[in-house]
C-alpha cells in the first residue's frame, strides 16, 4: 500500500473537454511538481529566466517553439526539452493548441513581482 496519496490523471482527455489555455492540471509531491499547460496559436509563456530548478518538458500535442538561451527548438508532439535553471526561455505555440507537461523539483511558492523585482501589490 501506498504511504502518500497516488495522483493520476488522462491529461488528452482533460485536454479533450477544457477550452483553456495555460495551466489545466497540476499536482505536487514532497519532491516533484507536474503541471500540465496548453496554449492556442501565438500564445505561450513569455521569456524569462528561472533561477531555481531544472524543468523537464514533455510535449503531448501540438507545434510551437522553445526558445532557450538564444536557441530555438521546434516543439511537436514526443519533443522532450531539458531546460537547465539560470537560463533564459520562451514557449509559443504555432499551431494547433500545444500541449505539454513540465516536471521539476519542488519549490517554495512564488509571488509575483514587478520588473524591478519588488513584490507584487494590488
Amino acid at each position: 500500500m501506498l504511504d502518500k496519496a497516488l495522483s493520476t490523471a488522462n491529461l488528452l482527455d482533460i485536454l479533450a473537454s477544457d477550452t483553456g489555455t495555460g495551466p489545466l492540471w497540476s499536482t505536487e509531491a514532497d519532491d516533484l511538481d507536474c503541471t500540465f499547460v496548453a496554449w492556442d496559436r501565438g500564445k505561450g509563456v513569455e521569456a524569462h529566466v528561472n533561477q531555481e530548478v531544472d524543468v523537464v518538458m514533455i510535449v503531448l500535442s501540438g507545434r510551437g517553439v522553445a526558445r532557450v538561451k538564444g536557441d530555438e527548438f521546434k516543439l511537436a508532439a514526443g519533443t522532450v526539452v531539458m531546460i537547465p535553471k539560470g537560463v533564459e526561455r520562451s514557449v509559443e505555440a504555432s499551431g494547433e493548441k500545444l500541449s505539454y507537461v513540465n516536471v521539476h523539483k519542488r519549490r517554495k511558492r512564488l509571488m509575483p513581482s514587478t520588473a524591478g523585482g519588488k513584490p507584487w501589490s494590488n
